[in-house]
């Protein structure tokens, strides 16, 4: 699990908007320890320190561990380094936890199949790229649940079409309508991913219809992957498992008749 260019630019996107930052995400817990993917030249981190120049009174010492990176050998550590060092600009200072079963020797080799073996719960839970690994599909998004504090955030990064034999599953947007629309979780933003394009492109889905459009006028590629951010409500529900929305007579006429006319 790495962090790519759609994944920097979204978790920038949470940072300006405020949605995440210092006294927001004090505490993160990720489903796969994220490195640098190396798509962008670490250096470039250089200008969101500069946009935070007067805002984040850290902002000289993180330039410095910068500096740092940048100068020394390029190494497997140092990717891991990179990416926690970017996740501080972005979430302000913050305690960090990550389950992995392949991460550094900070990671928790915990099998998600099963239930996570702590009670803890966070302002963030990210799941950028691991939980199409898992078999167990119900107790990896029951464990995102969980483990996410009411109000809190989960931050998903997941594969929809191509990267064959890249995990278990692929996803589609009513995966992500239909898990929200059961366990009451705002959409804070959906985002449709098109790796076919270079650099890739970022599409907002901000509802089913926009979806099927895409679909009915042939603006779906061929690999794709779904950006979903979603804010668990305040009160401490549990878990619901979610039933598809076209199969719970949720859709209205017009989004039942598209998927009826789409291929299956």
């Amino acid at each position: 699990m790495a962090l790519a260019l759609p994944h920097i630019l979204l978790l920038w996107s949470l940072r300006s908007t405020g949605t995440v930052g210092p006294g927001k995400s004090r505490t993160i817990l990720e489903f796969g320890e994220q490195n640098w993917y190396g798509d962008v030249d670490p250096v470039e981190i250089k200008q969101f320190l500069d946009k935070l120049q007067g805002e984040d009174p850290a902002v000289p010492e993180l330039r410095s561990r910068l500096n740092q990176l940048l100068a020394a050998p390029r190494t497997s550590q140092s990717l891991f380094d990179l990416a926690k060092l970017y996740y501080r600009i972005i979430f302000g200072e913050h305690s960090y936890r990550a389950v992995d079963l392949h991460g550094t020797a900070i990671a928790e080799q915990f099998d998600l199949n099963v239930p996570l073996p702590f009670a803890d719960q966070y302002d963030v839970v990210t799941n950028l790229g691991t939980g199409e690994h898992v078999f167990n599909q119900q107790q990896v998004f029951q464990s995102l649940h969980e483990k996410t504090r009411p109000g809190g955030l989960m931050i998903h990064s997941l594969p929809n079409q191509g990267g064959y034999d890249h995990g278990f599953f692929n996803y589609h947007p009513t995966f992500v309508f239909d898990l929200s629309q059961a366990n009451r979780y705002q959409i804070v933003t959906l985002l449709y991913g098109d790796g076919t394009q270079t650099p890739s492109t970022l599409t907002p889905i901000p509802d089913r219809t926009t979806y099927v459009k895409m679909a009915l006028e042939k603006k779906l590629s061929n690999y794709s992957w779904l950006m979903a951010v979603l804010r668990r409500p305040l009160d401490a529900a549990p878990f619901a498992v979610p039933r598809q929305g076209y199969y719970d007579n949720q859709l209205p006429p017009e989004l039942t008749a598209a998927w009826l006319q789409l291929p299956r």
